[in-house]
């Protein structure tokens, strides 16, 4: 009788630990939509690898780099919906407008500003946005840098680009679709925006139907449009930047120490690419006028010009496109007096 009893308790026990298994163990999809072997990719691999080993092969992945799976909006889609797990990818303001905040002009104008506001002890900006992510279903686990925004002409100007006042001829700057604060931007600086989707700015530039474009760092511009730029202008419009971010219930079906992980992970290498992306912008720079294009650096006096056009123009209407509780936030913690 004991016998039979013994054998019974020890085939429950492996019951329950083969059922606690395979509870646990799950195979997540990664993304991004950046070129494979672009800092971006090397970050989703090394996080990866790490996060597999540390888990004990209770979290697996595989990975769908290149926007494989779509377009950066389509993968974000994916992922509110559980298609997709986890990645590194821009966040869509669509489903929440509060999170154009992400790329609000001149919010911060430096390195030094973009770390303090995204990593460190207190990263208001990733915690404002982190609380509006996880209202559309995301859980937001860092940032990562990829550089500060320019633009890219097609064609020489020939008045200053730099001052905001000076008349810019009527040049048309594409903007992205549908971002009130880019549109704003773009008038700000004097020029006329003009929405054009990422996918369609070469040819929009190729038959002159916008003179310039906006909205991308030194890296895109060398990747998707050397041979039709002529001028690159260093106005550090934005900080450039994905989220490393999950499906929010994938996220709470984790165990604590699972969870502590995954958080770590990510949030060490993310940090990492601060310097990468800051060293890859002077690179591509660089690689841009060993091309033949003209490469123009606003002083940190012409920058501060147009910033406090900007701010005091565009931020404004932005409060009525993000709502007054989330605009008094960033003007705080950025320590703006309204």
């Amino acid at each position: 009788m004991r016998k039979k009893f013994s054998l019974f308790v020890m085939i429950l026990c492996l019951l329950v630990v083969s059922s606690t298994a395979s509870l646990a163990a799950v195979n997540w999809k990664w993304v991004h939509y950046l070129p494979v072997d672009s800092m971006v990719d090397k970050l989703s691999k090394n996080m990866i690898e790490e996060i597999e080993e540390k888990s004990g092969g209770q979290i697996k992945f595989t990975l769908f780099p290149a926007g494989q799976l779509g377009d950066w909006m389509e993968m974000s889609e994916q992922m509110m919906r559980g298609s997709v797990h986890i990645g590194i990818l821009p966040v869509s303001p669509v489903y929440n407008k509060a999170l154009q905040i992400r790329v609000l002009p001149y919010s911060v104008m430096n390195w030094d500003e973009a770390k303090k506001a995204f990593t460190g002890a207190d990263p208001f900006l990733f915690n404002i946005l982190s609380e509006e992510m996880e209202k559309v279903g995301f859980k937001a686990l860092a940032v990562v840098a990829e550089g500060f925004g320019g633009a890219g002409f097609g064609k020489a100007p020939d008045f200053d680009v730099v001052d905001p006042d000076v008349d810019k001829h009527g040049y048309k700057i594409r903007v992205p679709a549908g971002n009130q604060a880019f549109e704003s931007l773009a008038q700000q600086l004097g020029y006329i925006p003009a929405s054009v989707p990422w996918g369609e700015i070469y040819i929009a530039l190729q038959t002159g139907l916008v003179d310039c474009q906006i909205g991308g760092q030194p890296y895109n511009t060398y990747a998707s449009f050397l041979d039709i730029t002529k001028v690159w202008v260093q106005y550090n419009t934005h900080f450039q930047h994905s989220f490393v971010y999950m499906n929010k219930k994938m996220w709470d079906s984790l165990s604590p120490d699972l969870q502590k992980i995954v958080q770590e992970v990510t949030q060490k290498y993310a940090d990492t690419s601060f310097a990468l992306a800051e060293a890859e912008d002077e690179s591509y720079m660089k690689k841009m006028s060993d091309a033949g294009i003209k490469i123009i650096l606003p002083t940190d006096e012409q920058l501060k010009k147009i910033a406090t056009k900007v701010r005091e123009n565009t931020w404004p209407i932005m409060e009525n496109v993000v709502g007054k509780e989330v605009m008094n936030k960033v003007l705080s913690g950025l320590g703006v007096a309204k």
